[in-house]
């Protein structure tokens, strides 16, 4: 996956974006598409867990509002893209 990295975000977390990445794979691979109505639901199924894991995880330099703020601007399509290709195994 690609992402866009600008000047605008916090340097922190433009540091840690293998980091975030690996943490993002985590909550897609540990989700059931198949229990979700729609894409959208399923996307605010992501944002609830990602959230529950940063609540337990301390990102050093980081809020978990830039992190959900960041998973919500520039990962919503890959969310969609991974509910959308695994609706064939439901």
């Amino acid at each position: 996956m690609k992402y866009i990295i600008t000047e605008e975000q916090n340097i922190s977390l433009r540091r840690r974006l293998s980091q975030l990445n690996n943490l993002f794979n985590v909550v897609l691979n540990g989700m059931n598409p198949c229990d979700y109505s729609n894409e959208s639901h399923f996307f605010d199924g992501v944002i609830y867990d990602l959230e529950t894991y940063l609540s337990v995880m301390n990102i050093n330099e980081l809020q978990p509002d830039e992190i959900i703020d960041y998973v919500k601007e520039y990962m919503k399509d890959d969310i969609f893209r991974y509910y959308i290709d695994s609706q064939e195994d439901c």
